[in-house]
């Protein structure tokens, strides 16, 4: 997946989804607000991005795992 930054549009499988979040049925869209580096001391590359749901307009975290896709404006 590219580099996703602030302003991207995502979609993206909510928490009970991520263990395979591509299959989801259940996928959600939002604005990615934040990009959060928190490095891991065996993943140095490790971010999490927070989301701006499109339908409740609350704001949650979520690993590059939970996006499956970056939708194009």
């Amino acid at each position: 997946m590219s580099e996703i930054q602030e302003g991207d549009r995502v979609k993206y499988a909510p928490f009970h989804q991520a263990y395979d979040p591509k299959a989801s049925k259940s996928q959600s869209t939002g604005e990615v607000t934040h990009v959060n580096e928190k490095p891991k001391k065996n993943d140095p590359e490790h971010k999490t991005y927070t989301i701006l749901n499109d339908n409740t307009g609350k704001e949650t975290t979520y690993g590059e795992r939970s996006i499956t896709e970056v939708l194009d404006e």
